[in-house]
């Protein structure tokens, strides 16, 4: 069941996002000015008679909303969409990304297959060359590989090349991944022996579109589709990319929507990494390892988490020698950059699982991500999940080769 979908009507939602895609006049910019103005895309589309007067649209344009005039075309996608039995997910549904709504257009609804809890999820898009070569592959896989290892969801666009090695290798870890369409949801053959791919993250991922049942794979679409891709992202990394490449409007994008954009330089002088250099020189962050992106999405990561974190009581037992800073004090609020107290950790304020990886860092030091799992007894599949947290939260130290031990006093 989707998150939330018992607090409110779906179905009506969803239609009343519909009537707004159906407007004559109305488009992403509109939508949004609209559905930021009212509790419910029902609720706006009942007093559409008043969008002028309130700014958010012109007068011939409420007119059009008001007199239905999206009627016809409204109700035949609905139909189609319950016959196909896509995922639903309006504006106004809770599991609908808030970071889709910060963007300057964003969709009313995406459409879906698969799991989509992983929306809720740190991202980071992986994109690149639909003709990569073996190298950039290699990059892809192995970044795609370990940063789904440790939690991330990795995004991308479905494209041969690049995107598709992206999608498979972060299949294999807790993070999993997503693919945003540029085709309908229905269209299973595009590209070409994608099938089993498709199938995969249907069962163990998810794919995303907000194109109307039945849209083919037309040039056009790939720039809309690239803005939802950037948009779900905390960054995005150019894997491979000449300077003409596609995955170039997915960085600008990511750029103007406030993400970090990030590059691997590939070997100098080859074309096939031209674009990569490119956006170095224009400022990305130069990516070699995976420890590249977290430092580079290592802000936005602290930023989402620290919302979480409270003071620990000062009448509870710590853990010895565990200390951390991501924890304030009302006392000493005042205290700014290196003047700022250490705040012992309580290790009764952790879940479980958290608690068994702390008990044995405690005791073994510092730990290769394998033998954390194998020595706490937590389920690997989760390890990565709960050591990115825990290092976002300032608990444990991320070292090179996926190697973690506790933060110490």
């Amino acid at each position: 069941m989707i998150i939330g979908e018992s607090q409110f009507n779906l179905k009506e939602e969803y239609f009343a996002c519909l009537a707004l895609r159906f407007t004559p006049g109305l488009g992403p910019k509109s939508w949004a000015r609209i559905l930021n103005n009212y509790p419910s895309a029902y609720g706006a589309l009942k007093d559409a008679a008043n969008w002028a007067d309130l700014n958010l649209c012109s007068e011939n344009v409420a007119e059009a909303a008001r007199s239905e005039v999206w009627r016809s075309s409204a109700e035949k996608e609905f139909k189609e969409v319950m016959r196909l039995r896509f995922g639903i997910l309006p504006w106004t549904h809770p599991s609908f990304p808030p970071s889709l709504k910060e963007i300057a257009d964003p969709p009313t609804y995406l459409y879906y297959y698969g799991d989509p809890s992983l929306l809720a999820n740190p991202g980071v898009a992986i994109v690149g060359s639909r003709k990569s070569s073996r190298l950039g592959l290699e990059y892809a896989q192995k970044i795609s590989g370990e940063l789904s290892a440790i939690g991330v969801t990795v995004i991308s666009g479905f494209a041969r090349g690049i995107d598709a090695c992206a999608h498979q290798e972060a299949l294999k870890g807790v993070g999993s991944s997503i693919a945003v369409l540029g085709t309908g949801l229905d269209i299973d053959d595009y590209p070409q022996n994608s099938g089993n791919l498709r199938r995969e993250l249907i069962e163990n991922g998810l794919i995303v579109s907000e194109f109307s049942p039945g849209t083919k794979p037309y040039s056009g679409n790939f720039p809309f589709r690239n803005r939802i891709i950037s948009g779900l992202s905390l960054g995005v990394l150019v894997a491979e990319a000449d300077v003409k490449s596609g995955s170039l409007i997915t960085a600008r994008l990511a750029a103007e929507q406030g993400r970090e954009v990030m590059a691997l330089p590939g070997p100098l002088g080859s074309s096939n990494f031209s674009g990569c250099l490119k956006l170095i020189k224009e400022g990305a962050a130069l990516v070699e390892t995976v420890d590249d992106v977290l430092i580079s999405i290592g802000h936005s990561l602290d930023t989402n988490a620290q919302r979480k974190f409270m003071p620990v009581s000062d009448k509870k037992k710590p853990l010895s020698g565990l200390c951390s800073d991501k924890f304030s004090d009302k006392k000493n609020n005042s205290i700014k950059g290196s003047e700022r107290a250490k705040f012992i950790l309580n290790i009764d304020d952790l879940d479980p699982d958290e608690q068994e990886i702390v008990k044995t860092l405690d005791k073994e030091g510092k730990l290769h991500i394998d033998e954390i799992a194998r020595k706490s007894s937590v389920d690997v599949s989760l390890t990565g999940a709960l050591l990115l947290g825990m290092e976002v939260k300032g608990i444990v130290v991320h070292f090179p080769g996926m190697y973690y031990d506790i933060k110490r006093c």
